[in-house]
C-alpha cells in the first residue's frame, strides 16, 4: 500500500494517514464517515480504496435489487469473476457478503460503501444484516468496512442507542470544508486578495473550488460558474437540500434570511414568518447537516443556554450565492446581459460588504492554525456586549492565561482602531481572568497609518496580511 496519498487529492493529510492506520491494522474494522456533500469524502474515499486493492461502491437512489446488480459487476471486476462480470446478480445482501468473506480470507480488505443512507433506505435491514456478520461472520478478520454519507443527521443515528450498529464502529472521520489556506492549493498562481476573494465566491467545499480554473481570473471564473445561465453552480445553492429532504421549503427560507442580514433568532423568526417553535427544528436540522453555525460570545459561561447567539451560513458560497445570484434568477437578468457585465456592474460594486465577514472568519481560521503566534490557542472565538454596540473579531485564550485579542480589516487599520481594540481586550480579559493582553490587526489590504505602524514596530501589536492568511 503506497505511503503517500496522491496527487489529485488535494490536503487531507490527516484524514489519509487516519485511513492507513486502520487498513494496516490486523483486527477487523468499521468505520463511519460523515461531511457535506462536495466536501471531498467520495473523491478520497474512492482512491484510497483503489490504492488499497479494495472496493468502492457508490449508492444511489434505486431499489435494493438495482443496488445489488451495480455492486455485483463491481465485484466481478475487482476478483475477475467472468458469471459476476457477464451479468449474474447477488440475490442478497448475505449473498454479497458471504462471497466477499470467501475471496478475501484473511487478507485485510477495504469494503467502502458511500452515501450508506441510500442503501440503508432500499433496504431497511441492511443495517441489522452489516450487525450479525460484524458480531460473527467478521470476528477476527481484518475486514475494513467504511460507510460513508452526506447525509450527517443519517449517518449519525446510524449510533444511536436503538440501532443496530450502535457501539460498533472503531473509527469516525469527520470531513470538514476547506479553510482558505487549504483552499490555496487550487489557485496556484493567485495573489493573496485574489484567493480570499475566489474563496469568498466559491465557498470552502473542494467540489466547488475544483470549479475555478487557475489560468482564468476570479471575475472570470464566477461570471462562468456564478453568472452564466449554464454555468455549474448558478442554481446548487437553491437544490442543496432537494437530495435529504422533501420539504426544505422552511428549511431554504432559513438559510436566506441569515444569508442576507438576519442574524439573531427574533429576526429569523420575524423574516421567515413562523413561529420560534416551529422553526426550532429546522434550524437545528441546518446546524446538524453544518450549513448553519451557532456563535456565541467567548465569555458566556453557558453557550448552550445563551440567548446571545448569532446565527451564521457555514459555507461563503452560500451567502454569496443568496446576496448576488438569486436577486439577478428571480429578475430574470441572467441571460440578458453578459455574465462579465453582471459581475463588473452589479456584484463588484458591493463585494467587499460580503468580503469583509469572510476575511474575519479566514483571520479566525489562522488563529486556530496556531502558527505565528506568542500563544497556542485553547479556545478561539469572537466577543460582543450585551448591545451589540462594542465586538472583537477574534478572541483567542491558552492554558496559561494568555489572551490575543485582534481585529480584522479589509481597509485600513486607524489610531482609533488601536485605541478600540485596548479598551475591548481590557474589558474582555477582566470577565476571561486572562493576566496576559497580546493585541493583532490584520489587514486584508496591508494599509495602515503611522500610528499603527509605529505600534507594530514597537511591539505592542502583531500585524497580519492577507498573505499570512492564505497561506502565502
Amino acid at each position: 500500500m503506497p505511503s503517500t496519498k496522491p496527487p489529485d487529492v488535494f490536503d487531507r493529510h490527516a484524514e489519509w494517514r487516519a485511513l492507513e492506520r486502520i487498513a494496516q491494522r490486523p483486527q477487523p474494522d468499521l468505520v463511519f464517515v460523515l461531511g457535506r456533500r462536495r466536501v471531498g469524502k467520495s473523491h478520497l474515499l474512492s482512491r484510497f480504496a483503489q490504492h488499497t486493492g479494495g472496493l468502492y461502491y457508490q449508492a444511489t437512489r434505486r431499489t435494493e435489487g438495482e443496488q445489488l446488480v451495480h455492486l455485483s459487476r463491481l465485484v466481478g471486476e475487482r476478483f475477475d469473476d467472468p458469471a459476476l462480470r457477464a451479468g449474474v446478480t447477488f440475490a442478497s445482501w448475505e449473498q454479497l457478503l458471504d462471497d466477499l468473506g470467501r475471496r478475501v480470507g484473511d487478507t485485510p480488505f477495504v469494503l467502502v460503501l458511500d452515501e450508506f443512507p441510500y442503501l440503508s433506505a432500499a433496504s431497511p435491514a441492511l443495517p441489522s444484516i452489516l450487525q450479525r456478520y460484524w458480531d460473527h461472520d467478521f470476528v477476527g478478520r481484518p475486514i475494513k468496512l467504511v460507510l460513508s454519507g452526506s447525509f450527517v443527521t443519517a449517518m449519525r443515528a446510524l449510533e444511536e442507542a436503538d440501532q443496530p450498529l450502535y457501539g460498533r464502529r472503531t473509527a469516525r472521520l469527520l470531513f470538514g470544508p476547506f479553510d482558505v489556506a487549504d483552499a490555496a492549493a487550487f489557485l496556484p498562481g493567485y495573489s493573496p486578495l485574489d484567493r480570499l476573494i475566489a474563496y469568498a465566491t466559491f465557498g470552502n467545499l473542494p467540489g466547488h473550488l475544483a470549479r475555478l480554473d487557475p489560468q482564468r481570473s476570479v471575475a472570470e471564473n464566477a461570471a462562468a460558474a456564478l453568472f452564466d445561465p449554464i454555468g455549474p453552480l448558478v442554481d446548487e445553492a437553491q437544490h442543496m437540500l432537494d437530495a435529504f429532504l422533501t420539504d426544505a421549503r422552511v428549511h431554504y427560507s432559513i438559510l436566506e434570511a441569515i444569508a442576507t442580514g438576519d442574524h439573531t433568532w427574533s429576526g429569523i423568526t420575524r423574516r421567515v414568518g413562523q413561529s420560534g417553535g416551529a422553526l426550532l427544528r429546522p434550524l437545528r436540522w441546518l446546524e446538524d447537516m453544518g450549513l448553519v453555525e451557532r456563535v456565541v460570545p467567548i465569555t458566556e459561561k453557558n453557550p448552550a443556554r445563551s440567548k446571545r447567539a448569532l446565527y451564521r451560513i457555514a459555507d461563503p458560497y452560500v451567502t454569496f450565492w443568496h446576496r448576488s445570484v438569486a436577486p439577478l434568477l428571480r429578475a430574470g437578468s441572467l441571460g440578458l446581459q453578459r455574465p462579465e457585465v453582471l459581475w463588473q456592474r452589479i456584484v463588484q460594486p458591493t463585494l467587499s460588504e460580503h468580503l469583509g465577514p469572510v476575511f474575519e472568519e479566514t483571520c479566525r481560521q489562522f488563529v486556530r492554525r496556531g502558527a505565528r503566534l506568542p500563544l497556542q490557542p485553547m479556545r478561539v472565538g469572537e466577543w460582543w456586549d450585551a448591545h451589540g454596540n462594542d465586538q472583537l473579531d477574534i478572541v483567542a485564550l491558552d492554558a496559561e492565561g494568555r489572551l490575543l485579542a485582534a481585529e480584522c480589516k479589509w481597509g485600513a487599520v486607524t489610531r482609533e482602531d488601536l485605541t478600540a481594540l485596548r479598551t475591548r481586550a481590557t474589558r474582555v480579559a477582566a470577565q476571561l481572568g486572562a493576566h496576559t493582553i497580546h493585541l493583532a490587526f490584520f489587514s486584508a489590504r496591508d494599509e495602515a497609518d503611522a500610528t499603527i505602524r509605529e505600534a507594530v514596530d514597537a511591539g505592542e501589536a502583531l500585524w497580519f496580511t492577507a498573505a499570512d492568511v492564505t497561506g502565502d
